[in-house]
């Protein structure tokens, strides 16, 4: 389990620098030209590894299974798409870390409001008041690394 979470810390501190090289090809290219750029990268890389999998795994893909998705489950490359283009357009405004901590205090609110309503499936965690001073301080947070 341990492996788990030091696995999950080093994808926050890559995720830390993916927006900050985006404000820079932004600051060449624009907003939405840098993260048009940095999705179509994303989803070259992710095609050449289906691909590889499927090729050592010699299993095809099935592409029927697409059709027997619920189509909610394809808005996840538009968030993707909106946060990328959201945060390359803050980053300059408001740092590195003023966007990060804002960005991942969203999360953990709206992770908040899936869990107690349980939302797209996810299991039903009551909004408790140890939850909810969480979120507070949260928000307070936020605005201390924010503030100038």
């Amino acid at each position: 389990m341990l492996v788990f979470f030091f696995l999950a810390l080093g994808i926050g501190a890559i995720w830390a620098l993916q927006p900050v090289i985006n404000a820079g090809l932004a600051r060449s290219t624009g907003p939405l030209m840098a993260s048009t750029i940095s999705f179509l990268i994303g989803s070259l890389l992710l095609i050449i590894s289906v691909a590889i999998y499927h090729c050592f795994a010699k299993e095809p893909f099935n592409f029927a299974v697409l059709s027997q998705v619920n189509p909610i489950y394809y808005m996840g490359g538009a968030i993707g798409a909106a946060v990328v283009l959201g945060m390359t357009t803050i980053i300059p405004k408001l740092g590195a870390g003023g966007v990060l901590s804002a960005a991942i205090t969203g999360q953990l609110i709206m992770a908040a409001v899936i869990d107690h309503f349980g939302l797209l499936g996810a299991p039903r965690i009551a909004l408790n008041s140890l939850r909810l001073i969480g979120i507070i301080l949260l928000l307070i947070g936020v605005n201390l690394v924010i503030y100038r």
